[in-house]
Order: structure tokens, then C-alpha cells, then sequence
């Protein structure tokens, strides 16, 4: 075990500047051009230290094949926010 995973587990944070810590994801958004909704996926449980699962495209892509959309009717994009800024 490295010296700053030790440290996080004896004292219960991270060392690591922030600009070193890698944010996991936590949601996706989809806009589905089909029906004109923004779905937002929760996938934090998918993101997590035990699975080190942090998406890439490809996994992304087979997560919303899989949940139903049609890729190429659609625009996506994965973030740790759970909410979207939207303007006027």
C-alpha cells in the first residue's frame, strides 16, 4: 500500500494537491433528439474506488446502447456534477 492510501485510511482524507486527485464520474447527460428529453444517469456506483471504473467512450457509448438510446440521435457528455448551468 502507498504512503498517501495509508495515510487517507488512518486519517480519513486526501493528501494529494488538488489538482492531482482525479475526479470520478457521477452522471451522464443525454440529450435524445427522439423524444426531446435530458436524461441524467446516476452512475456513482459504477464510479468508485473499488472498481476504478472512470468511463471512457466506448463504455459510455455501450452504457446508453444499452439503456436505449440511439447514438446517432443523441449528444451526450459524462461529469461529477449533478446539475446542469443552462443560460437564457
Amino acid at each position: 500500500m502507498n504512503s498517501s492510501k495509508a495515510y487517507e485510511l488512518e486519517h480519513g482524507t486526501d493528501i494529494r494537491p488538488a489538482h492531482h486527485r482525479v475526479e470520478r464520474a457521477k452522471y451522464i447527460f443525454v440529450l435524445d433528439f427522439n423524444d426531446g428529453k435530458v436524461y441524467r444517469y446516476n452512475i456513482t456506483k459504477l464510479c468508485n474506488e473499488e472498481n476504478e471504473w472512470n468511463p471512457d467512450h466506448e463504455s459510455c457509448e455501450a452504457f446508453l446502447l444499452g439503456a436505449g438510446h440511439r447514438l446517432g440521435d443523441c449528444e451526450w457528455m459524462v461529469t461529477y456534477y449533478k446539475t446542469l448551468e443552462h443560460g437564457n
